[in-house]
Order: structure tokens, then C-alpha cells, then sequence
């Protein structure tokens, strides 16, 4: 079986680097992007499993591309990775509005971040 198909959209280019380390020497097909403008353009063109996405960019943020990909068949699913802290509000919103999880920066386990993957790819 093969493994996940990923995008991750984030501004932060060394956390970017960190996650192609981690994924891709584990046999994960990944894509990435700085903005979340060109992360669309990427899902268009690749058709992804798993976004792996930053709340707050320059530009289309988080919630933004999240709203977008919602109208996409087949919908991706979208894991937020994200320094952004006001106490869960934010975290409970993006679940209700289709996010499949949300983990907060620093990432504690990549382990648990691919096991989430893992996860969210199951039955596909």
C-alpha cells in the first residue's frame, strides 16, 4: 500500500525542511508551499491525501484555503500544525468547520503527526 499523498502549507521554511526530513525518507510523496495562494495551486495539480497546513500566513491564510478545499471533490483532509493559541477557540472552529485535527507548534511527536495521517488516510 502506498503512503499518503502530502501537502504542507507554511510560511516557515526551516519547519517545512523538518517535516520533508521527517516524510519523505518514510516514503511519503510531499509537496510544499510557502503561501497558501500557491498550496491551491499544488492541491489543483496533485490531488493530495493530507494537507498539512499553518493557520496564520502572508496572504490567504489558514481558514481561507480550508473554506476552499471544502468545495473540492474529493475533499482532501486538512491537519492544522500551528503556533496560533487563544485558548482552543480557534482549534474547536477549524474542527467544526471540517479540519481533520489540529496540533499545536512546537510539534511535540512527528510520530503522532504521521499516525494522524495515518489515520485520516484509512479506508481511502
Amino acid at each position: 500500500m502506498s503512503k499518503a499523498k502530502i501537502v504542507a502549507i507554511d510560511d516557515e521554511v526551516d519547519f517545512i525542511n523538518m517535516l520533508q526530513d521527517y516524510f519523505v525518507p518514510r516514503g511519503y510523496d510531499m509537496e510544499v508551499a510557502l503561501r497558501g495562494a500557491r498550496g491551491i495551486e499544488i492541491i489543483k495539480e496533485t490531488k493530495p491525501d493530507i494537507i498539512l497546513m499553518d493557520l496564520k500566513m502572508p496572504g490567504i491564510d489558514g481558514d481561507e484555503v480550508l473554506t476552499l478545499l471544502k468545495t473540492m471533490t474529493p475533499s482532501p483532509k486538512v491537519i492544522f500544525v500551528t503556533a496560533y493559541d487563544d485558548g482552543g477557540k480557534t482549534k474547536a472552529r477549524l474542527l467544526r468547520m471540517g479540519a481533520y485535527a489540529y496540533f499545536d507548534k512546537p510539534i511535540a511527536s512527528l510520530k503522532e503527526l504521521e499516525e494522524a495521517i495515518a489515520q485520516a488516510t484509512q479506508g481511502q
